[in-house]
């Protein structure tokens, strides 16, 4: 009997999701533009056992354009503090091409691409500049009018070891969560 309750259940279950599709089977324009605001985090790792990870947190603000369902540009500016240093900062922007689904009609969304980075940081005793290039994904939801991303980027480290006083492989990752209007 249990059994059997819970298959009815489940057969209603997508019952009420089919009928739930078919009644919003119109046509939705595609939302080719979007501007948001987020949160954003930098990550430098080494594998030196001597050194510990840089950390910084802080916003962003995105702009992208979608020329269609699979295809985006989307460009993101930072402004970062040191979770340890208040007085180091770092800003920039990045600029990624996305190929993914859900980009510019409503649903859920997944992509991965590559793009071009630029970071400066602030420091006590000056400034130093890296850029190089990343690759990238997200995920996320498009509402319509509304979307939520969650992207994850691993940039060229390279450029910061060079400035680093330790040696060691190092890791540069980015994350940030965004909240963009599309129209």
């Amino acid at each position: 009997m249990k059994k059997l309750l819970q298959g009815i259940l489940f057969l209603s279950t997508l019952s009420l999701g089919t009928q739930v599709n078919a009644s919003n089977s119109e046509v939705v324009p595609e939302k080719n533009w979007s501007v948001g605001v987020g949160s954003y985090a930098f990550t430098l790792s080494s594998d030196n056992s001597y050194s510990s990870d840089l950390d910084f947190s802080g916003f962003n603000l995105a702009a992208g354009y979608a020329f269609n369902n699979h295809f985006q540009l989307r460009g993101t500016y930072f402004s970062l503090e040191n979770d340890d240093f208040s007085s180091v900062k770092s800003k920039g922007f990045d600029v990624m091409a996305y190929g993914g689904v859900g980009l510019s009609e409503p649903g859920f969304r997944g992509y991965g691409g590559a793009g071009f980075y630029s970071d400066k940081w602030s420091l006590p005793i000056g400034s130093e500049s890296f850029s190089g290039v990343q690759l990238g994904g997200g995920l996320g939801y498009n509402w319509g009018p509304v979307a939520l991303d969650f992207v994850v980027t691993l940039r060229q480290a390279d450029k910061y070891e060079d400035y680093m006083y330790e040696t060691g492989t190092y890791v540069a990752m980015s994350g940030n969560l965004t909240v963009s209007y599309l129209f």
